[in-house]
C-alpha cells in the first residue's frame, strides 16, 4: 500500500511554529489521514432526479479537458499543509496521508483503521467531498469526516459531521478560466476540512 508520509518537522508551518511551546505540553499523537475516492456534484434537482456529477461534467466540458478535481492524490497534497495537531490539541509526532480511500460505510465503521503501537492514535476520515448548488445559493464544497482518537488502543473519542465551504468567484464558462476555477475549489475543500476539524474540538471541549 502506497502513502504519504510526512513527519513532525515537515509539517512546521507558521501556525504551527506559533504554537510550539504550547505542544510540547500536549498529548503527542501520531495522526492517519484517509481521503475520498474524488469529489461529486449535486445540482438542486438531485432529489428529484438521483443523478449524481451532472455540474462536473458540465465544467469538464467547458474546460475542454477532465479537470479530475480533488484525486487521492491531490487531496493528500493539500491535506499535508493543513494544521491538524493544534486545532485538535495534540502535538504531532507523525502525520501518515494514506493513497487508499474509504468509502463512508468504512469510515463509520467501528475499529482502528490501520494498526498502530503509538500510545495515542488519531484518524481523521473524509469519505465524502460533494460540491453543492441549490437555487440562487452560492456554489459550496462540503465534506463529511469523522475523526476518532485512540489511546492504547481503545477510542477515546469520536465525532463525525460535515464541515462546509463557500466558493466566492467560481465560474468555469471556457478553458481559459479553468486554472482560476480548480483553484477556487481547491480552497473551497480546504476551509471545509479545517471547519470540521474545529468543529471536531469544540465537540470534544464540551
Amino acid at each position: 500500500m502506497s502513502l504519504f508520509k510526512f513527519g513532525a518537522l515537515a509539517l512546521a508551518s507558521t501556525g504551527v511554529l506559533a504554537c510550539a511551546a504550547n505542544a510540547q505540553t500536549s498529548t503527542q499523537c501520531e495522526v492517519h489521514i484517509y481521503p475520498a475516492d474524488g469529489v461529486h456534484s449535486v445540482g438542486e434537482d438531485f432529489d428529484a432526479t438521483k443523478r449524481v456529477d451532472q455540474d462536473l461534467k458540465h465544467y469538464y466540458e467547458m474546460a475542454g479537458r477532465p479537470l479530475d478535481w480533488l484525486t487521492p492524490r491531490r487531496q493528500g497534497e493539500i491535506l499535508s499543509e493543513v494544521v491538524v495537531g493544534h486545532v485538535l490539541g495534540i502535538s504531532e509526532t507523525s502525520r501518515v496521508i494514506h493513497a487508499n480511500f474509504l468509502t463512508r460505510r468504512e469510515a463509520i465503521a467501528a475499529g482502528p483503521k490501520a494498526p498502530s503501537t503509538a500510545a495515542c492514535t488519531v484518524e481523521v476520515m473524509l469519505p465524502q467531498i460533494m460540491l453543492e448548488r441549490g437555487g440562487l445559493a452560492e456554489r459550496s464544497v462540503r465534506v463529511f469526516g469523522v475523526v476518532r482518537r485512540f489511546e492504547n488502543g481503545t477510542q477515546v473519542s469520536t465525532f463525525s459531521s460535515y464541515g462546509a465551504a463557500p466558493m466566492p468567484g467560481f465560474q468555469l464558462r471556457s478553458p481559459a478560466e479553468a486554472e482560476k476555477a480548480t483553484q477556487i475549489v481547491e480552497a473551497a475543500y480546504r476551509g471545509a476540512v479545517e471547519e470540521l476539524l474545529q468543529n471536531s474540538a469544540k465537540q470534544k471541549r464540551k
